[in-house]
Protein backbone atom coordinates (compact mmCIF):
# COMPACT_ATOMS: atom_id res chain seq x y z
CA UNK A 1 0.00 0.00 0.00
CA UNK A 2 1.16 3.22 -1.22
CA UNK A 3 0.43 6.24 1.16
CA UNK A 4 -0.09 9.48 -0.62
CA UNK A 5 0.77 12.41 2.11
CA UNK A 6 -1.66 15.13 0.97
CA UNK A 7 -0.54 17.19 3.68
CA UNK A 8 2.15 20.07 2.45
CA UNK A 9 4.64 18.72 4.80
CA UNK A 10 7.37 21.02 3.83
CA UNK A 11 5.33 23.72 4.51
CA UNK A 12 3.71 22.79 7.72
CA UNK A 13 7.75 22.12 8.83
CA UNK A 14 8.66 25.72 7.78
CA UNK A 15 5.37 26.98 9.80
CA UNK A 16 6.52 25.49 12.37
CA UNK A 17 10.38 26.91 12.17
CA UNK A 18 9.03 29.92 11.41
CA UNK A 19 6.96 30.01 15.04
CA UNK A 20 9.64 28.60 16.91
CA UNK A 21 12.28 31.44 15.36
CA UNK A 22 9.48 34.52 15.83
CA UNK A 23 9.08 32.36 19.32
CA UNK A 24 12.86 32.86 20.03
CA UNK A 25 13.42 36.22 19.29
CA UNK A 26 10.18 37.57 21.22
CA UNK A 27 11.37 35.65 23.97
CA UNK A 28 15.32 37.03 23.38
CA UNK A 29 13.63 40.57 22.96
CA UNK A 30 11.53 39.98 26.07
CA UNK A 31 14.78 38.98 27.84
CA UNK A 32 16.46 41.86 26.71
CA UNK A 33 13.51 44.08 27.77
CA UNK A 34 13.59 42.74 31.66
CA UNK A 35 17.40 42.70 31.42
CA UNK A 36 17.16 46.86 30.29
CA UNK A 37 14.21 46.99 33.45
CA UNK A 38 16.77 45.38 35.67
CA UNK A 39 19.47 47.36 35.06
CA UNK A 40 17.21 50.69 35.01
CA UNK A 41 16.04 49.66 38.21
CA UNK A 42 19.70 49.37 39.57
CA UNK A 43 20.62 52.48 37.89
CA UNK A 44 17.34 53.96 39.12
CA UNK A 45 18.16 52.75 42.35
CA UNK A 46 21.63 53.99 42.50
CA UNK A 47 20.30 57.62 40.70
CA UNK A 48 18.43 57.64 44.14
CA UNK A 49 21.12 57.25 46.49
CA UNK A 50 23.84 59.68 44.84
CA UNK A 51 20.84 62.15 45.03
CA UNK A 52 19.95 61.93 48.78
CA UNK A 53 24.02 61.47 49.40
CA UNK A 54 23.98 65.09 47.62
CA UNK A 55 20.98 66.58 49.28
CA UNK A 56 22.76 65.05 52.58
CA UNK A 57 25.96 66.60 51.78
CA UNK A 58 24.88 70.15 50.77
CA UNK A 59 22.70 70.02 54.28
CA UNK A 60 26.32 69.63 55.57
CA UNK A 61 27.97 72.08 53.45
CA UNK A 62 25.32 74.80 54.63
CA UNK A 63 25.94 73.86 58.21
CA UNK A 64 29.62 74.82 57.54
CA UNK A 65 29.28 77.56 55.67
CA UNK A 66 29.19 79.80 58.46
CA UNK A 67 32.05 78.67 59.50
CA UNK A 68 33.71 78.91 56.31
CA UNK A 69 32.73 82.57 55.52
CA UNK A 70 34.17 83.26 59.05
CA UNK A 71 37.63 82.04 58.14
CA UNK A 72 37.17 83.92 54.77
CA UNK A 73 36.24 87.16 56.83
CA UNK A 74 39.12 86.95 59.33
CA UNK A 75 41.49 86.44 56.17
CA UNK A 76 40.56 89.51 55.64
CA UNK A 77 40.39 90.91 58.92
CA UNK A 78 44.29 89.73 59.20
CA UNK A 79 45.58 91.27 55.64
CA UNK A 80 44.02 94.66 56.24
CA UNK A 81 45.52 94.30 59.81
CA UNK A 82 48.61 93.71 58.14
CA UNK A 83 48.35 96.56 55.87
CA UNK A 84 47.91 98.75 59.10
CA UNK A 85 50.62 97.26 61.06
CA UNK A 86 52.79 97.62 58.17
CA UNK A 87 51.63 101.37 57.37
CA UNK A 88 52.35 101.93 61.33
CA UNK A 89 56.19 100.59 60.95
CA UNK A 90 56.63 102.62 57.85
CA UNK A 91 54.95 106.05 59.88
CA UNK A 92 57.41 104.67 62.96
CA UNK A 93 60.57 104.83 60.94
CA UNK A 94 59.90 107.83 59.06
CA UNK A 95 59.49 109.74 62.22
CA UNK A 96 62.82 107.94 63.45
CA UNK A 97 64.46 109.25 60.28
CA UNK A 98 63.90 112.69 60.93
CA UNK A 99 64.59 113.18 64.31
CA UNK A 100 67.44 111.33 63.53
CA UNK A 101 68.67 113.41 60.61
CA UNK A 102 67.93 116.20 62.35
CA UNK A 103 69.88 115.36 65.13
CA UNK A 104 72.98 114.22 63.28
CA UNK A 105 72.38 117.47 60.72
CA UNK A 106 72.36 119.39 64.39
CA UNK A 107 75.80 118.01 65.23
CA UNK A 108 77.87 117.78 61.97
CA UNK A 109 77.01 122.07 62.07
CA UNK A 110 79.70 123.96 63.30
CA UNK A 111 77.76 127.01 65.11
CA UNK A 112 80.62 129.63 65.00
CA UNK A 113 81.00 129.92 61.31
CA UNK A 114 77.76 128.85 59.89
CA UNK A 115 74.51 129.36 60.61
CA UNK A 116 71.01 128.02 58.95
CA UNK A 117 68.54 130.11 57.93
CA UNK A 118 65.91 127.98 56.36
CA UNK A 119 65.55 124.15 56.25
CA UNK A 120 62.79 121.60 54.73
CA UNK A 121 63.01 117.53 54.74
CA UNK A 122 60.79 115.58 52.25
CA UNK A 123 61.07 112.31 51.64
CA UNK A 124 64.68 111.43 51.22
CA UNK A 125 66.01 115.25 50.21
CA UNK A 126 66.29 117.39 53.10
CA UNK A 127 67.02 121.35 51.62
CA UNK A 128 68.80 124.07 53.64
CA UNK A 129 69.83 127.93 52.92
CA UNK A 130 71.93 129.46 55.61
CA UNK A 131 74.89 131.43 56.01
CA UNK A 132 79.16 131.32 56.06
CA UNK A 133 81.84 133.05 57.03
CA UNK A 134 83.32 132.17 53.72
CA UNK A 135 83.10 129.40 50.73
CA UNK A 136 85.90 126.83 52.65
CA UNK A 137 83.43 127.09 55.75
CA UNK A 138 80.47 125.75 53.26
CA UNK A 139 83.00 123.40 51.32
CA UNK A 140 84.73 121.75 54.59
CA UNK A 141 80.50 121.25 55.90
CA UNK A 142 79.44 119.58 52.57
CA UNK A 143 82.79 117.22 53.07
CA UNK A 144 81.60 116.79 56.65
CA UNK A 145 77.63 116.25 56.17
CA UNK A 146 78.90 113.13 53.22
CA UNK A 147 80.61 111.37 55.90
CA UNK A 148 77.69 110.94 58.15
CA UNK A 149 76.06 107.17 57.74
CA UNK A 150 72.68 108.98 57.07
CA UNK A 151 73.25 111.70 53.97
CA UNK A 152 74.64 110.19 50.92
CA UNK A 153 75.59 113.51 49.02
CA UNK A 154 75.74 117.16 49.26
CA UNK A 155 75.02 119.60 46.35
CA UNK A 156 75.84 123.26 46.02
CA UNK A 157 72.54 125.13 44.72
CA UNK A 158 74.55 128.84 44.83
CA UNK A 159 75.97 131.08 46.69
CA UNK A 160 76.04 134.83 46.73
CA UNK A 161 77.75 137.44 48.98
CA UNK A 162 75.10 138.89 51.37
CA UNK A 163 75.77 141.65 53.86
CA UNK A 164 75.20 140.94 57.53
CA UNK A 165 75.78 143.76 60.15
CA UNK A 166 78.39 145.59 58.10
CA UNK A 167 79.77 142.39 56.86
CA UNK A 168 79.97 140.66 53.61
CA UNK A 169 78.76 136.78 54.39
CA UNK A 170 78.41 133.98 51.79
CA UNK A 171 74.37 132.80 51.68
CA UNK A 172 74.36 129.44 49.86
CA UNK A 173 71.44 127.32 49.84
CA UNK A 174 72.57 123.03 50.07
CA UNK A 175 70.20 119.37 48.43
CA UNK A 176 71.40 117.02 51.00
CA UNK A 177 70.04 113.40 49.44
CA UNK A 178 69.46 111.42 53.12
CA UNK A 179 69.88 107.62 52.72
CA UNK A 180 69.49 104.42 55.02
CA UNK A 181 65.29 105.16 55.13
CA UNK A 182 65.18 101.67 56.79
CA UNK A 183 67.83 102.92 59.48
CA UNK A 184 66.97 100.45 62.62
CA UNK A 185 70.15 100.96 65.06
CA UNK A 186 71.81 104.15 66.79
CA UNK A 187 74.74 105.29 65.10
CA UNK A 188 77.92 104.46 66.60
CA UNK A 189 79.18 107.34 69.01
Amino acid sequence: MIHINLLPVRQIKKKIQARKRVFGLGMTFLAVLALLGVVALVLGFKVGELQASIAALKKEKAKYQTTINQIEQLKKDQALLETKLNTISQLKKGSQLAVRVMDEFASLTPSSRLWINSMSFSGAILRISGIALDNATIADFMETIVTSPYFASAELSGTSTTGVQGRYLKSFSLTISVVNADYQQEPAE
